[in-house]
């Protein structure tokens, strides 16, 4: 029998209770805010124009209500066999959603780094006040569930004008430990005047066929003149649930750029707001996914120009194979006053079956008369000819098919700049794409 929504909002009471009272009624007072918000809205469904193309019937159905709890274990050895050679200023470790601090090591100059559980303990109200300041109450149930029953995370926050020369590592690991259970975590991401920076967030498994849910809410603001470099790669169990919210706010002169890669899960679906607070700054989005039999990735991009000056990108690629599914829904507004606003929005779709499906609606709301703006998508299928010719320079098809798919996402793959991350994709791809399937004698191309 499914959890009903009673069953979620009792979990989440529970968890409030245990809360310290040294976080104070107005962290409480916001979380039961966040748990009626709940209540109203519900789960969404397909009535909703932001999730028309993506069911959550079947993560309902899993029941994921209780949280994965903490496990005393060799956390060290644990996490070794899932580095990558990255020359990084620090790592911050979560396992199963917990920030791990005697796992992790960050810059001890200019760079606070804050465990929310902590935070709660202590009362930090400076911290804590910051939760939800993007993301508000929740845009949807997942998210106002999220507020309500969130239990860890971490505050990062960059001092002025400090300026990291090489990036810091976020891993996410879940273990065994998180079979059945679900993952809420939020970061907060604060970035002072003309700093800059540089995050890699990669999401894995210990257990490639472990079940579990994992949402994170993610809010980044960038103060003036601040730049983040933001890369992040899911590559989660194939019997996964992952959802992230991403909520960005720039201010004057302030650069976000960020590239992402989903290629782990059975369903997965990204949500990126970004909000120009102040003229002059931009913002780059792009990202990639590859889908098999029995998964489903979805990115939701929302990026609202309202003041002028300001320029963003988005291109995303994706490759579909097997009974695969993706979903692209990619909005940009400019309204009134965004005059000289720049935004080019693309999606592009490779197809190699023809059970794979993709709903892709790149979208433009113009009401600004002095801008340049573009969208446009493509689907198309591995070229006959081109296969041809790599097969007689000694290739065999699935080595053909893989190097075609590979220079299809080169142009994204290459942006995520590091050579183990780039070796990790591509390997991952690879191996995806030159596995045989059930249907690979209907393939397309």
């Amino acid at each position: 029998m499914n959890p009903t929504l009673s069953d979620y909002k009792t979990q989440e009471l529970q968890g409030i209770e245990t809360l310290p009272m040294s976080s104070g009624d107005w962290m409480i007072d916001r979380r039961l805010a966040a748990l009626q918000r709940f209540e109203t809205l519900g789960f969404p469904d397909r009535r909703s124009e932001a999730w028309r193309y993506t069911s959550v019937e079947a993560l309902l159905e899993q029941g994921f209500v209780a949280p994965a709890k903490a496990q005393q274990r060799d956390r060290d050895h644990e996490i070794q066999r899932h580095l990558l050679e990255l020359a990084a200023v620090g790592r911050l470790v979560f396992i199963d959603g917990q920030f791990m601090a005697e796992l992790s090591v960050y810059p001890s100059e200019g760079v606070r780094v804050t465990s929310l559980r902590a935070a709660m303990a202590n009362g930090d109200r400076q911290v804590l006040e910051a939760v939800g300041s993007l993301s508000g109450l929740g845009d949807d149930g997942f998210a106002a569930l999220n507020l309500a029953g969130f239990y860890d995370g971490a505050v990062i926050q960059i001092d002025p004008d400090i300026r990291l020369d090489a990036p810091m590592e976020l891993l996410h690991l879940s273990t065994a430990g998180a079979e059945g259970r679900k993952l809420p975590t939020r970061q907060l991401i604060l970035m002072g005047r003309g700093s800059k920076a540089e995050l890699i967030e990669r999401f894995v498994s210990e257990d490639r066929q472990s079940r579990y849910f994992n949402h994170q809410v993610v809010e980044i603001s960038l103060a003036e003149q601040a730049s983040l470099s933001h890369k992040r790669i899911q590559m989660e169990s194939r019997q996964a649930y992952h959802l992230s919210d991403l909520h960005i706010a720039l201010q004057s002169k302030a650069e976000y750029s960020g590239v992402m890669a989903s290629m782990g899960g059975c369903w997965s679906r990204t949500f990126i707001t970004n909000r120009f607070k102040q003229p002059d700054a931009h913002c780059e989005l792009d990202g990639l996914y590859l889908v098999d039999d029995g998964q489903l990735a979805d990115f939701h991009l929302d990026v609202d120009h309202q003041v002028p000056n300001c320029s963003s990108g988005e291109t995303f690629k994706g490759i579909l194979r097997g009974s695969g599914r993706a979903v692209f829904d990619g909005l940009i507004q400019v309204g009134k006053g965004a005059q000289k606003s720049e935004a080019h929005l693309h999606n592009a779709n490779l197809m190699l079956s023809r059970q794979a499906e993709v709903d892709t609606k790149p979208q433009l709301m113009i009401l600004a008369d002095d801008v340049v703006c573009s969208h446009g998508t493509s689907v198309g299928q591995l070229d006959d000819q081109a296969i041809f010719y790599l097969r007689s320079r000694g290739l065999d098809e699935q080595q053909a098919r893989a190097l075609l798919c590979q220079g299809f996402l080169a142009e994204i793959v290459e942006k995520f700049e590091h050579q183990a991350l780039i070796e990790s994709l591509n390997n991952h791809m690879n191996f995806v794409v030159s596995t045989e399937t059930e249907s690979s004698h209907e393939s397309v191309g």
